[in-house]
């Protein structure tokens, strides 16, 4: 991990930003699916890096954050209400705009100086909304919760960091990845070109329930509430593992090469995966009678019946393949890749109708997805496709996520471990 300091804030504003126009849906208590209520509770945080803006000071800039923002939240109303109990005692939206938590920053040093992306963590937003820079965040401790924060920073070279985070359990990171789109749309002039769907019924379980077996796969029962395993998992690995980044790049002929070594239909996520499920095992130095798993996080809106993708909320899966550390390494990759697509291919419409199903039978409490259990032997990659968000056609838009830009002559892999956990932002 490299060099980073931690900034010294010369100037800080928090504002509630809330939508332009009352939103007030039929039903202000948007309930959450039993999907949602599964989720971990924890933010979602995305950074974005941006050069300094031609001609435009940072009063300008954000003033025009703030107007594409309440602009923004009209259609995402449930990021401008608060994450709360309901009358019955379950979590629910409270859509009542009451707005999203906006922080205006200026640092006194330059963006290099605090070490880059890795400084940036540190000015998340998230002490301004009163609420713990990471980890988890329940009803438990907070009476409310609000779903999203956002702060932006400026430089002493005036580039300027874009923190966006998004509580987990309102919705995933693809939905939450198609706001900053819609964001980005409207600060341009631009219509939202795919407006979210708010219909959290289409994930209702079936009347009667009808799930398949006992525990659907790639889950487990948990003895206790998930929030609380994983908060002990997370406390004795994150002392060994401390957070780690590499980065490195795949030209389009390295991938198509993968492909054609793994010489079968796969996908290049899954050639991918299967690659770095090699290197990583083998830089282990794990012994070869020991059980490797990889984790494999899946979309299912394109693989429900008569499903929007549009869909807002959480609509993802976690899928695991598992192999002995001799074969991951002796095997060709065709066969890791063969076990990742077959992981992969088991998220049907049956099967995440027989989860939400098996939720509604026996509750959310004492499951939790296997990915929870990463251990040093595991790894979970996910995929990031990088999506065009530019916030003014006059900025130049240089970083996405993670770290600093790089020509469009490849594709490239961005690569954060923490705890075993793979993110990789795909760039075109």
């Amino acid at each position: 991990m490299g060099s980073w300091k931690s900034p010294t804030i010369k100037s800080s504003h928090t504002v509630l930003i809330c939508p332009a126009s009352p939103t007030a849906p039929d039903e202000r208590h948007l309930a959450l699916t039993n999907l949602d209520r599964n989720e971990t509770r924890i933010f979602t945080p995305a950074i974005l890096l941006y050069a300094a803006p031609a001609n435009l000071d940072l009063q300008t800039v954000v003033a025009s954050l703030k107007e594409s923002l309440r602009k923004t939240l009209v259609e995402y109303y449930p990021f401008a209400g608060r994450f709360t109990k309901g009358e019955d005692g379950l979590e629910e939206v409270l859509c009542n705009d009451a707005g999203a938590f906006f922080t205006e920053a200026v640092v006194e040093e330059t963006l290099e100086e605090i070490g880059g992306f890795e400084g940036c963590v540190m000015l998340s937003g998230m002490e301004a909304a009163g609420l713990r820079s990471m980890g988890f965040h329940s009803l438990d401790e907070y009476e409310e919760i609000p779903p999203l924060v956002i702060q932006v920073t400026s430089f002493k070279c005036q580039s300027i960091a874009l923190a966006v985070n998004w509580y987990h359990m309102v919705c995933d990171g693809f939905a939450g990845m198609t706001f900053l789109k819609a964001w980005s749309e409207l600060a341009r002039g631009l219509p939202i070109t795919s407006l979210p769907d708010h219909r959290r019924h289409l994930l209702a379980a079936r009347v009667p329930p009808q799930p398949l077996g006992e525990v659907p796969t790639g889950f487990e029962l948990l003895s206790a509430k998930p929030e609380e395993q994983e908060s002990v998992a997370d406390s004795e690995v994150d002392e060994k593992k401390p957070c780690k980044k590499v980065e490195f790049i795949l030209s389009e002929k390295d991938i198509k090469q993968l492909k054609k070594q793994a010489s079968g239909a796969f996908t290049s996520g899954e050639c991918i995966s299967a690659h770095l499920w090699k290197l990583v095992t083998k830089a282990r130095g794990l012994s070869r009678e020991d059980t490797t798993t990889i984790f494999t996080v899946v979309d299912a809106r394109k693989r429900i019946k008569d499903f929007p993708l549009n869909y807002f909320g959480n609509c993802v899966f976690a899928r695991r393949s598992d192999c002995t550390v001799g074969d991951v390494l002796d095997r060709p990759l065709g066969h890791l890749a063969q076990l990742i697509h077959d992981s992969v291919s088991g998220v049907t419409d049956e099967y995440v109708r027989s989860v939400v199903d098996y939720i509604e039978v026996t509750g959310a409490s004492n499951l939790a997805w296997s990915r929870q259990r990463i251990t040093t032997h595991n790894l979970q990659p996910t995929f990031w496709r990088r999506r065009q968000i530019i916030l003014q056609q006059r900025w130049e838009y240089s970083v996405h996520l993670l770290h600093k830009h790089m020509d469009n002559q490849h594709l490239k892999f961005s690569i954060v471990t923490y705890l075993s956990r793979f993110l990789i932002v795909m760039e075109h």
